[in-house]
């Protein structure tokens, strides 16, 4: 009875390790099978310290199963101390609670609402992945293993998920370093672990659509249909007047319905991309925020076709709506267009175009600048391109080398014509040229 007893109290006792010789060594602990470090470690600023006992993981974060491993990871909180990185003292939350946390922070509610959703979505993934973890216990081979049932397709939780691409699992990652970006700011944990490279692949090279393939879409619009004398589409002249929109300003789906009347700036002919909805054009505006993808807004001047499609849209613009292209269900609300899709969707299949999307008519408004030898930084900043036009460079430069050769093969200078290659007379090396 008495030998039960003494075995019941040392259970939560921290027992010293010792060597082989029997011997203490200095600052080794164990308790219910686990390896502990002493540290003396600063409490404040007033030059107090205390001691602190670690748990001893190996670098992959699982607990030392050994001496030699506890050594080692022991020697590497020495390091950490030195360096002002030991973990920090406290229960942390679980992964799952801080996720739900995160979630209700004030900056990640000011999201866009689709932001918000997609990282609902990822986080659920991660839950599932992670369970009851603390969150400071987050490491590289567990994000890892994440990227391999992502990639080759498995279950999270109770739903199975088809194989992800590289650049889903990437976002996947921006999630996740978000949540973990947020626990730190909040004390939770010290420094971010090591995320795995993933390799993006280059999108496959695709042809872009032609104008006559946009003139047979605009003619689909209003098209009607084989099997009866309904048009295709319910709302042709508004979706013709959508892609129009899209490839004469490179404006986004997104962007392009939440424009309104008082986003355009007849005067000075412009039109306001990605602004507030309470947003009224002026010749001196200030400030950068809004709406668009990266949380900006941009100005794009008017070229003909966009000043005259703007001109005759306004000539019918409704006189109960604010907006291009109002909601046809918004009964008294003032509300935009929510989509296009379905429209888009009958208007490409009678076009015999099925694989078009609205960021195509982006693509072929950025190439025809790059073929009229507008400069890449003036058309990244009608795009909204944040990189002074290195991207437009690198997919559309051959558009521009290829205008070039047909611009030079016109050019003619003001003197006395030369003759063709093929045709002037061969001459000495030493002779003067004539």
């Amino acid at each position: 009875m008495n030998v039960k007893l003494k075995h019941r109290n040392n259970r939560g006792q921290f027992i010293p390790v010792r060597d082989k010789n029997k011997r203490k060594i200095a600052g080794l602990s164990n308790r219910n099978g686990k390896f502990y470090g002493m540290l003396w470690v600063d409490i404040g600023n007033n030059e107090r310290k205390t001691a602190r006992r670690f748990p001893l993981l190996t670098p992959e974060g699982a607990p030392c199963a050994n001496l030699t491993e506890a050594k080692a990871a022991y020697d590497l909180l020495r390091v950490a101390r030195q360096d002002n990185a030991l973990p920090l003292s406290g229960r942390k939350p679980s992964f799952s609670a801080w996720a739900d946390d995160y979630l209700t922070l004030t900056h990640t509610l000011s999201k866009k609402i689709g932001t918000l959703q997609n990282e609902k979505q990822a986080l659920e993934r991660w839950k599932a992945h992670l369970g009851t973890l603390s969150v400071d216990k987050v490491s590289t081979p567990m994000i890892s293993g994440y990227k391999e049932k992502r990639l080759k397709g498995g279950c999270f939780g109770k739903k199975k998920f088809k194989p992800a691409s590289h650049r889903t699992v990437r976002l996947d990652f921006i999630m996740l370093r978000n949540v973990l970006n947020a626990a730190r700011e909040a004390g939770h944990i010290r420094k971010l672990p090591e995320f795995p490279k993933v390799k993006v692949l280059a999108p496959a090279r695709r042809s872009l659509i032609t104008p006559e393939e946009f003139e047979r879409l605009l003619d689909a619009c209003t098209a009607q249909g084989e099997a009866s004398k309904e048009s295709v589409t319910k709302n042709g002249e508004q979706l013709g007047d959508f892609f129009r929109l899209l490839a004469f300003s490179g404006c986004r789906e997104q962007e392009g319905i939440r424009i309104s009347w008082g986003h355009i700036d007849f005067d000075n002919k412009r039109v306001f991309i990605g602004a507030p909805e309470d947003f009224k054009a002026a010749a001196i505006t200030v400030g950068t925020g809004g709406t668009s993808k990266n949380h900006g807004s941009r100005i794009v001047d008017f070229n003909p076709q966009l000043e005259r499609l703007l001109l005759e849209m306004k000539s019918r613009k409704q006189k109960n709506s604010s907006w291009l292209f109002p909601s046809p269900q918004r009964g008294e609300k003032d509300i935009h267009a929510k989509t296009f899709r379905e429209s888009l969707k009958l208007a490409r299949t009678h076009a015999g175009l099925p694989e078009v999307g609205f960021h195509d008519l982006r693509h072929l408004f950025c190439s025809f600048c790059v073929m009229a030898g507008i400069d890449f930084m003036t058309i990244a900043s009608w795009l909204g391109h944040k990189d002074g036009g290195i991207l437009i460079g690198k997919v559309y430069g051959h558009l521009l080398d290829e205008h070039r050769k047909k611009m030079a093969a016109k050019l003619t200078i003001g003197i006395t014509a030369i003759l063709p290659v093929c045709e002037q007379p061969v001459t000495s090396v030493n002779a003067p040229v004539g």
